[in-house]
């Protein structure tokens, strides 16, 4: 098998808790907020102290009254109702885009600003880790997950996503699973299927960002597979104890490091026992990485702006097609030839016009909106 060729490594989620209450009149508004959401049966956006994000019509589990979605370089938000018994009133929990462009540093200290431009105050004391993944993707020709060339305690879960892809060397597996959360989990999967499939192609950007002068090329057929480190919040707590951040600061491979050694992926050799082995070179790497992590991150070449606006023209492609699909639904309903395309969109149009002019004042309160939930999206 050819030799893995790095191509990103870096914190990848980050979940967090807070001890805070929230004020009155933040309180006050995400009631009204949550409210309209329900009605309106979507997120909608709420500008509040300055900052404006999405409230959803629902709230989360252990809980959570209120769901946030501070867009696509923020994070999900969850907050308690005030004069709950838990006095851990907010948790957060970071994207990935946010954390490969700007650092976990950077993230975290975003997190707690937004807090406290929400009028909230709280000491470091007051702010715990949940969760921390940390990732590395590979560009491995040839790779294929192998079961049986892991060596791990036997009682630890291994689990095969139930997603398999058919090539000329037939079904081969897509991603696996060793071991639980909340506690340690590694997985290891497919990154270019799941970057294909889920529209993430910023990962393009900084996979050739890495690549920068090494000659090495990728395009979007390139075997990329990513090696994930999960530390769950059983972890982080025997490792970190209180979990605090300063504890987690002072050594952030420290929980890394004790994933990475309960689990080893082995090169095959003609010994029958597997525990004698030595690691795969992939995994080697792994090991290497995760023994530099540092916190600190410098500066990203990649233009999370760019970033931004290609995410908003895929949004605008997909609504596009939406929109094509109901024009086509209503021309195949009122039995209409394709030539007669251009008398169903005057119909359209007289539609559109009437029903504006009809609700004008619901219909601009409406599009204000959408415009408003766009911008905290795509901000």
């Amino acid at each position: 098998m050819t030799e893995p060729t790095l191509l990103h490594a870096g914190f990848d989620g980050l979940d967090m808790a807070y001890r805070v209450t929230l004020p009155k009149p933040l309180h006050d508004a995400l009631k009204s907020a949550r409210a309209d959401a329900i009605e309106a049966r979507r997120a909608v956006p709420l500008t509040y102290a300055g900052q404006t994000f999405l409230v959803n019509a629902h709230g989360g589990r252990g809980g959570y009254a209120f769901s946030v979605d501070t867009g696509v370089m923020g994070g999900n938000w969850w907050f308690k109702e005030p004069g709950t018994a838990d006095r851990w009133g907010a948790r957060v929990s970071s994207r990935a885009l946010p954390l490969a462009t700007q650092g976990i540093e950077a993230v975290k200290a975003e997190h707690d600003q937004f807090l406290r431009d929400l009028g909230m105050s709280f000491q470091e004391v007051d702010c715990r880790l949940s969760r921390i993944d940390y990732a590395t993707d590979f560009l491995i020709p040839e790779f294929e997950i192998n079961p049986a060339n892991f060596v791990t305690h036997s009682k630890r879960t291994k689990t095969i996503d139930g997603n398999y892809s058919a090539d000329l060397r037939g079904d081969r597996i897509n991603g696996i699973r060793i071991g639980k959360m909340p506690n340690a989990q590694i997985a290891i999967y497919d990154k270019r299927r799941e970057v294909l499939d889920k529209k993430k192609h910023y990962w393009w950007d900084i996979w050739r960002e890495k690549l920068n002068g090494s000659g090495v090329e990728l395009s979007n057929k390139s075997p990329v597979w990513r090696f994930e480190f999960r530390a769950g919040k059983s972890l982080l707590e025997k490792v970190y104890r209180r979990k605090t951040w300063e504890a987690f600061s002072t050594a952030p491979s420290l929980a890394f490091e004790k994933i990475a050694l309960q689990t080893r992926l082995a090169q095959p050799q003609s010994d029958t026992n597997r525990a004698r082995w030595s690691a795969s070179p992939v995994w080697t790497e792994c090991r290497a990485q995760i023994s530099q992590i540092t916190l600190a991150l410098q500066a990203s070449a990649v233009d999370t702006v760019l970033i931004k606006r290609a995410l908003f023209a895929e949004y605008l492609d997909t609504i596009g097609k939406q929109t094509v699909g109901l024009i086509v639904a209503q021309m195949a309903a009122y039995k209409l030839e394709a030539t007669e395309l251009p008398t169903i969109l005057e119909q359209i149009a007289v539609d559109v016009a009437t029903k504006l002019a009809t609700d004008n004042d619901d219909r601009t309160q409406l599009l204000r909106q959408k415009a408003e939930e766009l911008n905290a999206r795509y901000q």
